[in-house]
């Protein structure tokens, strides 16, 4: 799924101690593609954005003819954004152009369907769908997005529940991002964000347990691909007892397709890391004297850790180290 939006990746700071890279950096490594910021498009294609930019001027001018033209164009090189496709079917259908509409919305919807029902339900962020709401279009893309849900047998109530939960778990961690770079971690702009943060972990891991209570591991197929990893945010947020205790479950929910395997490999680091056993896949970093990050704590054999991270999906460690603006090379076996 793409985006076509200038989306600023948040890069992990130089945190104090473990516990402030426990809380923020794996955070960060979750909900980014890379570590630099950027500018994100579903290509990289010139021409492809430069027409989805003059398409979205046209939508916002009114010019619904032009802004066909250039998503036209567009997708003449890639049709993988949900964002620009939604769009698309706006211009079509303020150019009276019902069919074409109704194509771009099953392609949107088809694309990520969980994005277009959020990108409808925020109009502060997305002005440009206000125009239609009330109309046959608004009656149309919840049709669509609610057959979706119905054919992949997802769960509309637990994915509200999910959404919320992983909305605040994420929020106030963006917010001490922002103002950990600014300030330090440590500093006293940083305290209340930190009280906030615990405050809200306290309270978003019953609602996570009483989920796992009635649904299980509340993984892809029940809730989708972006909402799967909410359970498994916030008991990584949890402390090291709740981590144990739920291991076992993403464990078997990654081997049925429910969870990224990669994720749990981040977990099971942890879970050695705090026994003082190596680690396994290289995630957990460690600070110098400094309290800046410069290494990774110990890594069973070695040599052969980036074999183990690219059968899980996972980057080479050389590139991970990078996020924490330390240099690391692989040893030779």
């Amino acid at each position: 799924m793409g985006w076509d939006f200038p989306f600023y990746l948040a890069k992990p700071a130089k945190f104090m101690n473990m516990r402030m890279i426990t809380s923020i950096a794996l955070l960060f490594l979750l909900i980014t593609a890379s570590v630099q910021a950027q500018t994100t498009y579903a290509s990289q294609d010139t021409i492809y954005r430069n027409a989805v930019e003059n398409a979205l001027l046209a939508l916002k001018q009114g010019d619904c003819e032009r802004c066909l033209r250039q998503y036209e164009r567009a997708f003449s090189i890639s049709q993988n954004s949900t964002m620009s496709t939604l769009r698309a079917a706006t211009c079509a259908y303020q150019c009276g152009q019902t069919e074409q509409a109704k194509a771009y919305l099953k392609r949107a919807v088809s694309l990520d369907w969980l994005a277009c029902e959020s990108m409808w339900n925020t109009p502060g962020e997305f002005p440009e769908f206000t125009p239609l709401r009330g109309s046959t279009f608004a009656t149309e893309l919840v049709r669509y997005v609610n057959e979706r849900k119905i054919a992949g047998g997802i769960s509309t109530d637990l994915v509200r529940r999910l959404q919320h939960i992983y909305d605040m778990d994420q929020a106030i961690r963006l917010r001490m991002d922002t103002v950990g770079r600014q300030y330090g971690f440590n500093s006293p702009e940083a305290k209340p964000i930190w009280d906030k943060m615990r405050q809200i972990d306290s309270l978003t891991l019953p609602q996570i347990e009483e989920i796992i209570q009635q649904y299980g591991y509340p993984g892809k197929k029940l809730v989708g691909e972006k909402l799967s990893i909410t359970a498994w945010l916030v008991i990584q947020h949890s402390n090291f007892p709740t981590q144990e205790k739920y291991f076992p479950l993403m464990q078997q929910a990654a081997e049925r397709g429910d969870l990224a395997k990669g994720n749990i490999a981040l977990l099971d680091d942890r879970i050695r890391v705090f026994k003082g056993q190596k680690q396994l896949y290289g995630s957990q970093v460690q600070n110098g004297p400094d309290g800046k990050p410069n290494g990774f704590h110990p890594i069973e054999d070695e040599p052969n850790v980036n074999k183990r991270r690219a059968s899980i999906g996972l980057e080479p460690l050389e590139e991970y180290a990078k996020r924490f603006d330390f240099t690391y090379t692989l040893p030779k076996k």
